[in-house]
């Protein structure tokens, strides 16, 4: 019980743009699960300019949902294993921005930036 309080009261932290709090909490954290936490620690020092969840929200945009977590599977995982599709490295990365484009509806968006 006291372990879901405390992942409970983290990710309100998170959640809530509290970051620093949140990192802070972490490096000092002495009890059980302490090789996790110092996984956990060095995920979210590397990511933490990601985890703006509050600003993210305003602008409208989904945070970390299944919209989110499954975006590969309806872009990359689809799109570019077609029957009969290959590419190469250097022309993949290019291929998905395509793709991308084509998905999301703005095709046309950026053929009028491109000129």
């Amino acid at each position: 019980m006291e372990r879901e309080r405390w992942v409970a009261h983290e990710i309100v932290l998170l959640d809530t743009g509290q970051v620093g709090a949140a990192l802070a909490e972490l490096r000092t954290h002495k009890g059980r699960g302490k090789k996790r936490v110092r996984q956990l620690l060095k995920y979210l020092t590397r990511f933490h300019d990601a985890l703006s969840h509050d600003e993210i929200r305003e602008a409208g945009l989904p945070v970390g949902s299944g919209e989110v977590e499954s975006a590969h599977r309806a872009i990359p995982q689809k799109r570019l294993k077609l029957p009969g599709a290959w590419w190469r490295p250097d022309n993949l990365n290019k291929m998905l921005g395509l793709r991308v484009l084509r998905a999301n509806g703005w095709w046309g968006e950026s053929w009028k930036n491109a000129a």
